[in-house]
């Protein structure tokens, strides 16, 4: 069995045993799946690119607040927070919405917190849909969104197009080099944010706990995954997914997770018998897919 927790039960932080976190974080509600006309009219080099709906940009700020509250509960200071982003730009959106909301963490957020472009965290694209040549440069983006630190180097830009099985490959990998690059220190209280997609919030924590996909709720908009280790240990743990508010798809810092982009855990083929081709536990599909 994969290691579970419950995030009340972690062990305490303290100078011999430091707990490392991440929080795997799913863009907010997209602006196409709520406005379907976007599309016919959009750009054509942007169709893959599309912005957060307005419900999107208040599930970000709603991450932030709750953000917020827990790391000056847990007293994170903001030079102990990383956060890489997708280069998306929903995925951008929602990192900078959540970094405006942390007004209580402690040190100086705009100053040290910066939004640090990741490609091996960029979008799943199964289809052939040429998703990722919508991207422009980050210099581009960095005009628009100044937290974002445009000196910052990708661990790696993933080969395309996937299959689902070089998706995981990929999903072992980055959960590989973010761990070697980003190591639990007995010194720090350390905290990353990784700012995704439904597909690698699903794939990440499969990679870095050993869960099955079954075992991993379906990934709504904005909704969280907490993944924790010891600075004596490299087993990351996550709760289990039937634990009530657990930090596994957590999504009870929103007021309004929306019904257009839904909730996600779909990586089984299509048939009959699951025409949607979820893979999460049971009990926890959606009626429609996206």
């Amino acid at each position: 069995m994969p290691p579970q927790s419950n995030s009340s039960d972690l062990p305490s932080t303290s100078v011999s045993s430091r707990v490392q976190s991440i929080y795997i974080v799913r863009h907010g509600d997209r602006w196409d799946y709520t406005h379907p006309e976007w599309k016919q009219s959009a750009n054509t080099k942007r169709k893959g690119d599309p912005s957060l709906s307005q419900l999107g940009h208040e599930q970000a700020r709603q991450v932030g607040r709750y953000f917020d509250k827990l790391f000056t509960k847990e007293n994170v200071a903001a030079e102990n927070i990383t956060l890489l982003s997708s280069p998306f730009l929903r995925t951008i959106q929602t990192s900078n919405e959540l970094l405006g909301q942390m007004k209580n963490t402690q040190g100086e957020k705009d100053d040290t917190i910066k939004i640090k472009p990741e490609y091996s965290i960029f979008e799943l694209d199964l289809w052939g849909q040429g998703l990722h040549e919508s991207l422009p440069s980050m210099e581009e983006r960095e005009c628009y969104f100044p937290r974002i630190d445009s000196s910052y180097e990708t661990l790696f830009v993933p080969t395309l197009p996937e299959s689902k099985e070089t998706f995981f490959d990929r999903c072992d990998e980055a959960m590989d080099q973010i761990g070697k690059a980003y190591p639990c220190e007995e010194e720090k209280n350390q905290v990353l944010i990784l700012v995704s997609h439904a597909a690698l919030c699903i794939g990440l924590v499969k990679s870095a706990t050993g869960c099955e996909l079954e075992e991993i709720n379906p990934a709504a908009p904005c909704s969280i995954y907490k993944i924790t280790r010891a600075s004596s240990d490299d087993k990351w743990s996550i709760d289990h997914h039937s634990i009530d508010d657990g930090m596994n798809g957590f999504t009870s810092h929103m007021k309004d997770i929306g019904t257009c982009t839904r909730p996600w855990n779909n990586f089984h083929t299509r048939c009959d018998e699951n025409p949607r081709g979820y893979s999460g536990p049971q009990g926890k599909e959606v009626d429609n897919d996206q």
